[in-house]
Formats: structure tokens, C-alpha cells, sequence
């Protein structure tokens, strides 16, 4: 067994079944966040035994990874830290892990992400340079996120992708056809980020839509008006169909992605105590058929709604 053999077996030992997105405490993207919300979201969470923390720089220009690193520092040892950076020059990339390193309290990542592609250039360097810096301990296992197939092709000639995070929803099912089944093909893991499509697949989500929230989401492509109009009907289906069976929404769109996708440890946005509450205490077993048809009609009807994109924010990288 080789050594990054045994450091990914020792990441896929240890993971928590689900995964504490940390973007919304950056704040920023997602309107004001306040600093005991965010210290009692973390704490809540790893009271229920949550050891996976996903951040990254851009993430309220690095105070989602000052705050996750300041309240886990005396237990690092037992958790799964996951940062990124952006594709420029490898050694930007570099100075980010640096940085990075610095803000999360450690000395090491467990997964480091390149966190969007670079369409047009060579990308292997990078890649290089992170597999580098994978021998000398400074980060266990590597990933991409939001990348094509053909990026991910790219990469792998010049190193072992061992990661996969990409937007994924009942809402936006658009990897089912092509990322999802070549991670599972290669041994990839995948990560899915989205799963509540910021917000919409809550048991408020629908009021939500009718307000105008604070941050960027009103930007993302499912909060277009035209499209809202449309996926607005499903969206109340599934929440009936979830409260007839004694399921939150949350709950049930989160354990059918967890199974439906071979997901390993799935990230939820959590900005506040009662949302980690509500988040990681999901239910074991299986979804009712009631629930399981209801969702598999929503995803072929939304397939024709939705925008075409590969990733839920319209970027192109």
C-alpha cells in the first residue's frame, strides 16, 4: 500500500457521514454573519459528530477559515479539514496554501481543492506542484471542483485526483450524466455542494423566494424570476408530499443525495445553531416510495426548467 493509499484510507476511516459547509459564515456572499452564531453552528455540529469542515479563501476573504480553524484548533487531530484555491499560477497556488495554513491553525490539509478550473491553459503544473507538496505532508489528499470531464482528464496526467466537489440538487441534477459516473468509475469520491439549492429546498425556501435576500443568491440561476415561476409548483409538491410522510424537506432531499449519488460525506451550509440542529439530524434508513417518486418526477421535469449551464451559477471558467 502506498502512502497516499493509506492517507486515503485514513480520511474514508474517519469522515463524518456529512459534511459542515462553511462558506455562509464568511459572511459577504450571504449577508451580515454574526460571530456567536458561527462559533455555536461549529460547536453544535461537532457535538452530533461532524469532523468535516469545508472553507476556502474567498469565503468572506478568509474569516470562514479563521473561524473554523480558532474553534477546532484542540481537537485538529481528529478532524477533516478541507481548503482551496483558485487556478492561476502554481505558485499563486502555493502562497494560497500558505495562507491558508496560516488562518486554519495547522500544518497540514487533508483535502486540498483547485477550486475552479482555468479553461484555455495547461493546468497540469498546478497539479504537479500540489502533488509536491503531498510528499512533503503539507496537504493528504487532493481534489478539483467544478471541472469538466475533460478538465479532470487533464489534471490526471499529472497527478492523482482523489476528490470531486461539484454543485449537485434534485433541483440541479445536471452531474448525474457525466461527472457522477466517472467519479464512481475511477474511485474518485464525490462531494456534492448545493444540496438545498441555496435555501429554495427548506421548509421556508418558497417565502424566501418572494423576498429580496441579502447577498448573491438572487444572482445564482435558480433564483431567476422566470425560472422561480416554474420550479415554484414542484417545490410545494415535494414539501406536501414530505410533511404527509412526517419528512422535513431538508431531511429527506439530503439523505436521497446521499444515497442516489454514492456521495461520501455530502457538505450542508450551516450559519447557526438551530441550522445544525436541523441539517445533521437526519434520519437513518430508507425514504419513503411516496417521497422517492415524488422526487424522481421533479428531477425529469426539471431537466427542461433549469438553464443550461455545467455548474448552478452560470460561471464560466
Amino acid at each position: 500500500m502506498t502512502v497516499n493509499d493509506r492517507q486515503l484510507d485514513s480520511i474514508d476511516s474517519r469522515i463524518s457521514s456529512w459534511g459542515f459547509g462553511g462558506w455562509a459564515l464568511g459572511g459577504e456572499y450571504w449577508g451580515p454573519q454574526d460571530h456567536k452564531d458561527s462559533v455555536r453552528a461549529i460547536h453544535r455540529a461537532l457535538a452530533l459528530g461532524i469532523n468535516h469542515f469545508d472553507t476556502a479563501p474567498v469565503y468572506g476573504k478568509g474569516r470562514s477559515e479563521q473561524l473554523i480553524g480558532q474553534q477546532i484548533k484542540r481537537i485538529r487531530q481528529d478532524c477533516i479539514l478541507a481548503t482551496k484555491a483558485f487556478y492561476t499560477t502554481p505558485e499563486e497556488m502555493l502562497k494560497s496554501l500558505e495562507t491558508s495554513l496560516k488562518r486554519l491553525l495547522t500544518d497540514y490539509i487533508d483535502i486540498f481543492y483547485i477550486h475552479w478550473p482555468k479553461s484555455g491553459i495547461d493546468m497540469r503544473p498546478g497539479m504537479d506542484a500540489l502533488e509536491n507538496l503531498r510528499r512533503k505532508g503539507r496537504i493528504k489528499a487532493i481534489g478539483v471542483s467544478n471541472f469538466s470531464i475533460e478538465q479532470v482528464k487533464m489534471v490526471q496526467q499529472a497527478g492523482q485526483v482523489d476528490f470531486y466537489q461539484g454543485g449537485y440538487s434534485v433541483l440541479w441534477p445536471v452531474l448525474e450524466n457525466s461527472i457522477i459516473p466517472y467519479c464512481r468509475e475511477r474511485n474518485i469520491r464525490f462531494i456534492p455542494y448545493g444540496i438545498l439549492a441555496q435555501g429554495i429546498l427548506t421548509n421556508r425556501g418558497l417565502e424566501k423566494l418572494q423576498t429580496r435576500l441579502p447577498g448573491f443568491r438572487h444572482k445564482m440561476l435558480l433564483y431567476k424570476p422566470e425560472t422561480v415561476l416554474r420550479i415554484e409548483p414542484l417545490v410545494k409538491e415535494l414539501r406536501d408530499t414530505c410533511r404527509e410522510c412526517s419528512w422535513t424537506v431538508e431531511n429527506a432531499v439530503s439523505l436521497y443525495t446521499l444515497k442516489a449519488t454514492g456521495a461520501i460525506s455530502p457538505l450542508l451550509g450551516v450559519r447557526n445553531r438551530e441550522q445544525a440542529e436541523k441539517n445533521f439530524n437526519i434520519p437513518s434508513g430508507e425514504l419513503p416510495e411516496q417521497i422517492l417518486t415524488m422526487i424522481n418526477r421533479l428531477k425529469r421535469e426539471i431537466l427542461s426548467i433549469i438553464p443550461k449551464s455545467d455548474n448552478m451559477f452560470g460561471h464560466e471558467s
